[in-house]
């Protein structure tokens, strides 16, 4: 008989396979492909019979499973996701399974999977202040007696919600934030055996392999740390969804703010906003603080100065944001005029003061700070606009030697040890300068202000979500953490509360609504799905020859570049026009790589 089996990895067909038995859909087999055997996974028997012509239908060489190691519901949930994410069901599968699965390693014979009862249903926890939706789960996950899967977009707020759950709910359950090393195998394995009831975890816990989920829970829906970034460019919350609706589970969407997607399919009103304790300050006006090598000014405003050291002197915590790393967020030659590029990947490059180098913020290569400009070879080259660095030298000449500064952003040691340092430390008052990642602090400390230096400068992103990203980062800083109450967030802006700020203080429901508009104008997600289609090399005249015939909208942001933009209203239009591109006797020409933006 003729089996079909999906092979992981780029293709999008199955293989078919003459083999002596039929094997459940599931099951793992070796098979041959091109000279070298390789792990697949059958998905049935093939539909009628095999296409006549010059060809030889190889054999399956054997079976791996007696049972499908995945169960029924991970394995339709890969299925799902590579024509959702149009990765592809093999690449999907390798997100899905853990490597020793895909590998072909011996597994347990684990307990078969029954088929969902419930009925699927899908709510909203919009509370603003974390501490608020965690007592709701919390007391939702103790009512249940079904299993349950909760999902928090970082690793800090995921042990932040275990440590709080009861001794009892403690030992039904499992904190899981990583997918690496021999304990996340376990993991896996006592899940897959029914041994856990309640699964918390970050976005690495999305495939935990629950023999049921009567509940599915994913916090701060709209978090971009959901979209893995690594390819194949996979949802987190549209994963989690996909999973709930298979089994008819309870799904609970919460958050501070819903994402575009959310608040499109269900618009609805703001509980709460942060009204007067948010205060916009023209930068326009602010006093422009030099920096000894930078280019261009700090603008602090006279407000933010004189609110910090009030704050300070009462023995309470600042946090003033700017998200720039480095001593400067560019570096330029004051000859030619041109900015600083790394040479791996062309983007700009940064001045890290400290380590006494240029370095590439994407790609993490390094120079020397003493070498000249590659274009003209002036040896004049100075930093473009302020960072971190410069700014922590701006914050210890204004306080002084009586109160600590402290630095924290997404490159420095996230050990436990180094948060508790810097609690310990500004017990009597004291300053943080960091980036949005500082954010996490606000878990930690009592932060009374808040000083968003540079606000413009988070929507300036090419991006069309940029607006819609600063928004969540500022609001967040309303809600987040210990005695948000009586915090002040102060933003300085070109346009002080104008515009896509004006939320800030009324609420998230007037941010979606206009922006939301503007958006339907433009044609952009949540309206219409953008495909951005990478690693075509010389084939992308073929590609857009090939998207413009079957009708797609078609964008080349860059004719010399290795990438298209496509819009379209319908996925499946736009799957079944890529398929021939993923073919295995297109494997010669390699595979594109595509991400979906839908929100």
């Amino acid at each position: 008989m003729f089996i079909e089996v999906i092979v992981p990895g780029p293709w999008w067909h199955p293989l078919t396979y003459e083999f002596s038995e039929p094997c459940s859909r599931g099951i793992r087999l070796i098979v041959p492909v091109r000279g070298s055997e390789r792990v697949a996974f059958a998905t049935g028997l093939s539909e009628g019979s095999p296409p006549s012509g010059d060809f030889r239908i190889q054999k399956a060489i054997r079976v791996l499973d007696t049972s499908p190691p995945l169960g029924w519901e991970l394995f339709e949930t890969a299925a799902r996701l590579g024509r959702h994410f149009l990765c592809g069901f093999g690449e999907a599968l390798k997100s899905v399974a853990p490597g020793k699965i895909i590998s072909g390693k011996e597994m347990d014979v684990f307990p078969e999977i029954n088929a969902p009862a419930g009925k699927f249903s899908e709510e909203t926890c919009d509370a603003p202040n974390f501490a608020d939706r965690m007592k709701f789960y919390t007391e939702m996950i103790g009512r249940d007696t079904g299993r349950v899967l909760a999902l928090f977009p970082e690793k800090e707020t995921a042990r932040l919600f275990w440590k709080q759950l009861s001794e009892d709910l403690k030992q039904q359950s499992l904190c899981w934030t990583s997918n690496s090393g021999p304990a996340a195998m376990e993991n896996w394995v006592r899940t897959r055996r029914g041994e856990v009831r309640v699964v918390v975890g970050s976005p690495a816990a999305v495939f935990a392999p629950l023999p049921s989920m009567e509940t599915v829970i994913v916090d701060d829906e709209g978090n971009p740390s959901y979209r893995s970034r690594r390819f194949p460019f996979i949802h987190g919350r549209i994963a989690a969804g996909s999973r709930a609706q298979l089994w008819g589970s309870r799904f609970v969407l919460g958050g501070g703010v819903p994402s575009s997607r959310s608040y499109f399919r269900n618009p609805r009103r703001c509980p709460e906003s942060p009204g007067e304790r948010v205060i916009f300050v023209d930068i326009g006006k602010s006093r422009n603080l030099m920096v000894p090598g930078v280019q261009t000014p700090l603008p602090v405003s006279d407000s933010a100065l004189k609110r910090t050291q009030s704050v300070v002197a009462g023995k309470k915590t600042v946090l003033w944001i700017l998200d720039r790393k480095g001593y400067a967020g560019a570096v330029t030659c004051d000859e030619c005029g041109r900015i600083m590029v790394c040479a791996s990947c062309g983007l700009p490059v940064r001045w890290d003061d400290s380590e006494g180098f240029f370095s590439c913020g994407f790609c993490g290569e390094t120079r020397s700070r003493s070498e000249t400009c590659p274009f003209c070879g002036g040896i004049s080259l100075q930093g473009l606009k302020p960072g971190l660095e410069s700014l922590q030298k701006i914050g210890e000449n204004f306080l002084g030697d009586n109160y600590p500064v402290f630095t924290w952003h997404a490159d420095i040691s996230k050990a436990a040890s180094e948060r508790k340092a810097i609690v310990r430390g500004l017990s009597s008052g004291g300053l943080i300068v960091g980036s949005r990642k500082s954010l996490e602090l606000c878990d930690h400390l009592s932060i009374d202000l808040v000083c968003w230096l540079d606000a413009d400068s988070a929507v300036n992103s090419p991006f069309y979500d940029a607006r819609s990203a600063a928004f969540r980062m500022i609001w967040e800083s309303a809600w987040r953490g210990k005695d948000h109450s009586t915090r002040t967030i102060l933003v300085q802006s070109r346009v002080p509360g104008m515009g896509w700020q004006k939320g800030l203080s009324i609420g998230w429901d007037h941010f979606w609504r206009v922006e939301l508009d503007e958006r339907k104008e433009l044609s952009l997600p949540p309206w219409k799905y953008l495909l951005e289609i990478k690693n075509i090399g010389k084939n992308k005249p073929n590609v857009k020859k090939l998207m413009i015939s079957s009708g797609l909208e078609c964008l080349d942001p860059d004719p010399t570049g290795d990438i298209l933009w496509i819009r379209c209203e319908n996925l499946s239009k736009a799957r079944k026009s890529l398929e021939p591109l993923f073919r295995i006797s297109e494997s010669a020409k390699g595979f594109p790589r595509i991400s979906l933006w839908a929100d």
